[in-house]
């Protein structure tokens, strides 16, 4: 934007400024051009006269003499206009424009103003270009240079779809200028909350707040800059909490509220986005090329996440310009899910515990979980829900919604018959679901949260069987006895 400017300026002070030299008046039949470097054959150019050259002399300095083009007469009548150019009674139009303690531009960022104003009357009053690149045959590309050709000899504005190139040159005959107005680009990242970095992935649990920026890169000419944002079902849009400007070189500035706009609504938002940000004019009109808009938002990964496979996506891109689009940029949150498995020492499945999951060895916190819709389902909670206990049916249960992570198994309740846990099972989760696998009733194989519970011993009690053996052992010695004095009393009769 900068060199642009300066070479807005030098053509302005080479073909706008008046000399004492006497001009010779133009051929009616002699034709100009405008000649455009750099050019991108997906982009619309389009050129606005502004001023008719009336005469002109190339002799020492240089001398031009120019009137309003009769489009552009109230333009050039405005009170805005009138702080740059000044119309004599015969109207022929002058360059005036100096710096004063009120208006500290330079000379550049005057000119660079001017030609915006210009181009956004051109807009508001429908004032059609006088040739446009759409229009076949008007505008001739070879290689990277468009060239306008057959023009009425005057002073001209060049514009693009891809933004305001707002170029300033005077045909006489022939004029060149750069197009240096490139494609905007965006980079868009996501921050990993245990690390605070930024990347293109992260790990976030079901109801935490992640954090997303996208950069765009500004190129010169920024105009209508429109940042778009398409989140998957997995992630609901919070809020934008900030937009900074970046000046290389300089500080950075956070933008005021004021400069953009947070459209939501889907009657409000295009291309079937989840949010767009709209940039003013005012903004878009004081960035210069190699400056940055980084723009930091948040969203909450909602019960509808994606449960690591593809992850939950997020993509972003830039509308700019006329039509002007940039390239998307996608980032991925993943989120995991655990089996856990209840089985005696047989590996056999068996119903009836119910757990509870923190985050330490003794003490910690709860990692609250809620049952979903599905009546199978559990998953993190969010901070609004209150939590409560997993209750295994058929041996197993399904826990979704995990950040990367140390966790640690408590059993509070213990199938019936079987020694409850004593201490806490540790289970760690690193970008990857623990899945267990199954073979009817019978735990196979995998990575789930694996269980084992053993019985515990039985033990004598009244009326049981202890009892039922002191009673027939009793029998038995009294069954003998009455044997034995028997066997005696015959023996003495005997004798």
């Amino acid at each position: 934007m900068k060199n642009m400017k300066k070479a807005i300026s030098v053509m302005l002070i080479l073909f706008l400024t008046l000399t004492m030299g006497l001009p010779a008046f133009a051929d009616e039949t002699e034709k100009g051009s405008i000649t455009i470097n750099g050019v991108s054959t997906d982009t619309t150019y389009e050129i606005y006269r502004l001023l008719d050259l009336e005469s002109y002399s190339t002799e020492g300095k240089g001398a031009y003499s120019y009137k309003a083009n009769s489009s552009w007469t109230n333009f050039f009548a405005t009170e805005a206009v009138k702080a740059y150019f000044t119309t004599s009674e015969t109207g022929y139009v002058t360059w005036i424009w100096k710096a004063t303690e009120t208006d500290t531009r330079t000379e550049d960022e005057a000119i660079a103003d001017f030609a915006k104003e210009a181009l956004a009357f051109a807009k508001t009053h429908n004032i059609d270009p006088v040739k446009s690149s759409k229009n076949a045959g008007e505008f001739v590309i070879t290689d990277n240079v468009g060239k306008f050709s057959a023009l009425e000899l005057g002073y001209y504005l060049v514009d693009s779809t891809m933004g305001a190139l707002c170029g300033l040159t005077t045909t006489n005959p022939d004029a060149s200028i750069n197009a240096k107005n490139g494609i905007p680009t965006i980079d868009k990242q996501v921050q990993e909350d245990s690390t605070s970095q930024w990347g293109n992935t992260n790990t976030a649990d079901i109801g935490q707040i992640v954090n997303y920026r996208v950069t765009i890169n500004v190129h010169a000419g920024a105009e209508n800059y429109v940042l778009h944002d398409t989140m998957g079902d997995g992630l609901t849009f919070q809020q934008v909490t900030k937009v900074e400007h970046v000046i290389p070189g300089t500080e950075t500035h956070d933008t005021e509220i004021s400069k953009y706009d947070v459209k939501t609504n889907t009657s409000e938002v295009e291309d079937g986005c989840t949010f767009e940000v709209h940039f003013t004019k005012d903004l878009c009109d004081k960035l210069e090329t190699n400056d940055k808009l980084i723009i930091y938002y948040t969203a909450m990964l909602n019960r509808n996440a994606e449960i690591a496979g593809e992850g939950n996506k997020n993509t972003a891109w830039l509308t700019f310009g006329e039509g002007g689009e940039s390239t998307e940029d996608e980032v991925t949150t993943y989120t995991y899910g655990i089996d856990i498995v209840k089985t005696d020492s047989q590996n056999t499945l068996i119903n009836g515990a119910e757990f509870k999951i923190y985050d330490a060895q003794t003490g910690g916190n709860e990692v609250a979980v809620v049952l979903m819709d599905d009546g199978v389902t559990y998953r993190r909670a969010r901070a609004d829900e209150t939590g409560g206990s997993i209750v295994v049916k058929d041996g197993k249960v399904r826990v979704v919604g995990f950040d990367n992570g140390t966790y640690y198994l408590e059993e509070t309740e213990a199938p019936d018959g079987y020694n409850k846990l004593t201490a806490r099972q540790k289970f760690i989760i690193s970008d990857g679901n623990l899945d267990a696998i199954f073979n009817g009733d019978i735990y196979s194989t995998g990575s789930g949260v694996h269980v084992v519970n053993k019985t515990g011993s039985m033990l004598p009690e009244t009326g049981g069987m202890g009892t039922v053996m002191f009673v027939t052992c009793g029998m038995i010695v009294v069954l003998g006895a009455g044997v034995l004095l028997v066997t005696k009393k015959r023996m003495s009769m005997i004798q």
